[in-house]
């Protein structure tokens, strides 16, 4: 067993998000084009001082009790290994803003999957860590995996995407949060909506057409979003020169695609006066993995 991992777990966002259908047990089937960015969460992963799994986080609204991701994800790990007693301490150090549709919650999952793998060097493969992952939630498999991706089902087949081309997300995030279970339930509620066109999303991908990809943005939960600010967001996001501008996930985040610095950048400036947190992120090519320090 090492003594200490360090994993960083990237923040993703959907640029397109489409609910085709309900399973019998109420899991939600989604068709999603997924991007993981350079917004990091870092997991330390050591030995702890007694038996058990023990969380520790620097952001009090974390709960690190066993309904935590990371917490979930090493039972699930400590069962398929058969590693009786495991003794575990797990910081997470967040820097994801939480019930935003970025994947915080995910990405730790998928890191503690990454990290206790390498950890305990179990020798599990991607794929063997994707099936305990999406036990946890239905995006921890694209965590771990990274990338542009067509993500469908509850999260475990994947389609892979070519790297976008040269550009810049910006995400911008309310001080209120969505709860993902509320989005989900207004969804159903609201009854028939307009989709996404995923197959001329995908094509314009393929094709590296940046401007084309901005205006096939779309996700069906941001209908559903009860939140001002989002459409606030998205208008000042258009205005400065975004390609394209929506809600990711089940909210309240807003993210923009940019081809050009200098807009992005008075994106930010005008965003800052609004949202609680904005940030400029580039696409990265990857999920979870394990860091030789922490940034």
């Amino acid at each position: 067993m090492k003594k200490t991992v360090i994993v960083g777990a990237p923040c993703k966002v959907n640029l397109s998000l489409d609910i085709t259908g309900v399973r019998e047990d109420g899991y939600h089937l989604l068709r999603s084009v997924m991007q993981t960015v350079d917004l990091f969460d870092y997991l330390i992963l050591g030995p702890g001082e007694f038996p058990g799994i023990f969380i520790d986080c620097d952001r009090e609204q974390l709960i690190c009790d066993t309904t935590n991701t990371a917490y979930r994800a090493a039972q699930l790990f400590f069962e398929h290994t058969g590693i009786k007693n495991p003794a575990v301490h797990i910081e997470i150090i967040k820097n994801i803003p939480m019930q935003a549709g970025l994947g915080g919650g995910s990405s730790d999952a998928a890191a503690a999957l990454v990290g206790l793998n390498d950890l305990y060097q179990a020798g599990l493969s991607q794929s063997e860590l994707c099936a305990l992952g999406v036990r946890v939630g239905a995006d921890v498999p694209f965590c771990l995996r990274g990338g542009t991706m067509l993500c469908e089902g509850v999260g475990d087949i994947f389609t892979d995407l070519p790297a976008l081309p040269g550009c810049f997300i910006l995400i911008a995030k309310p001080d209120t949060g969505i709860s993902t279970p509320d989005s989900f339930r207004r969804y159903d509620r609201a009854g028939k909506r307009l989709h996404p066109n995923t197959e001329q999303m995908m094509a314009t991908i393929l094709s590296g057409n940046l401007p084309d990809l901005g205006r096939e943005m779309y996700n069906v939960l941001e209908e559903v979003c009860e939140l001002p600010q989002v459409g606030l967001y998205k208008s000042i996001m258009l205005q400065c020169g975004a390609l394209g501008a929506v809600m990711t996930g089940s909210g309240s985040a807003v993210i923009g695609l940019f081809d050009n610095k200098r807009a992005v950048r008075h994106a930010h400036r005008k965003l800052l006066t609004h949202a609680d947190a904005v940030f400029i992120t580039r696409p990265v090519p990857y999920g979870a993995r394990a860091v030789d320090g922490k940034k």
